[in-house]
């Protein structure tokens, strides 16, 4: 008896190919849904993935700015120069601070089309008198209506305020909430600002651009966003 003939496996199963084990995928995770910090996990599909990821427009993005605690010489700039004076020859110079940084806010969106004002108010102070729009919403220009509603504004409530929130709009369907908040402590001012609707990451690059050249920023940070 041939015991190795005897123990021999039949030929389809000696010359099988051999095929590794197919290692498990990995699993795709939404940006936006983990935890306040964890607004994206890495790609998963190579540098297209990225460029893509890059490109895609927000439907909403979260902006904290630190600003330094004098605003910047608005000379030059005279819809700002008519708000100083008018500060002044109110006496409101270190109160009027915070509105003068909020007026400059208000400049900034204007130059990036966000001229309806939707609602704004001073804390403590409450209400603003709310603008009347014009004929040309692309003419408006929201530091002239700001210096409106403070001449009809209690000058006391001007020159306490330690908040100052503004909604504004554009004709495309976009909006903006923001805050100017008086930071105790000698450490300045904090902006906020809420951006909704369609902005591309260019978009939100000029938005901070033009809070820059018209605001004192030590810093701006994008803490929050969705994509579109």
């Amino acid at each position: 008896m041939d015991r190795g003939k005897g123990n021999a496996l039949p030929d389809s199963v000696v010359h099988a190919p051999m095929v590794p084990p197919k290692e498990p995928e990995p699993a795709l995770a939404a940006p936006g849904i983990g935890g306040p910090n964890s607004i994206e996990g890495p790609g998963v599909s190579g540098p297209r993935s990225a460029r893509r990821s890059r490109n895609r427009s927000y439907s909403h993005v979260h902006l904290e700015v630190d600003l330094a605690p004098e605003p910047k010489d608005p000379t030059g700039v005279a819809p700002l120069e008519r708000l100083a004076e008018w500060l002044s020859a109110k006496q409101i110079v270190e109160q009027g601070t915070l509105i003068a940084l909020a007026a400059a806010t208000l400049h900034a969106l204007s130059a990036r089309k966000f001229r309806r004002i939707d609602q704004w108010e001073v804390s403590p102070g409450g209400w603003l008198p709310p603008p009347r729009p014009g004929k040309d919403p692309d003419a408006e220009e929201p530091v002239g209506h700001l210096l409106k509603s403070l001449e009809s504004a209690p000058e006391s409530s001007v020159g306490s305020a330690r908040t100052f929130s503004a909604s504004l709009s554009d004709l495309s369907g976009g909006k903006v909430d923001v805050v100017v908040r008086r930071v105790h402590g000698g450490h300045g001012h904090a902006l906020t600002l809420d951006l909704r609707g369609d902005w591309t990451p260019a978009a939100v690059k000029d938005l901070t651009g033009a809070l820059s050249e018209r605001l004192p920023v030590l810093r701006s940070t994008m803490t929050k966003f969705q994509y579109a």
